[in-house]
């Protein structure tokens, strides 16, 4: 999935990471704490997540949106 986050001075993070869903309602992934993204998320957890299938032929692709909290 590709995770958005805001940096600190506002401006859009964008990061790819592995994931797996849980009730189709929570995402996990893992990070390091270290991590650009995780630094985001510390300050501000609010989140964006597409996720969608890179290998899918052009005009074919589908994707998923979710606006969320992360915690």
């Amino acid at each position: 999935m590709t995770l958005a986050t805001l940096d600190p001075d506002g401006c859009p993070r964008l990061s790819p990471v592995y994931y797996t869903a849980a009730r189709h309602t929570d995402f996990y992934w893992v990070s390091s704490p270290e991590a650009h993204h995780s630094r985001n998320l510390a300050e501000r957890p609010e989140v964006q997540i597409v996720i969608f299938d890179s290998s899918a032929p052009v005009g074919h692709g589908e994707a998923v949106y979710i606006r969320g909290t992360a915690r």
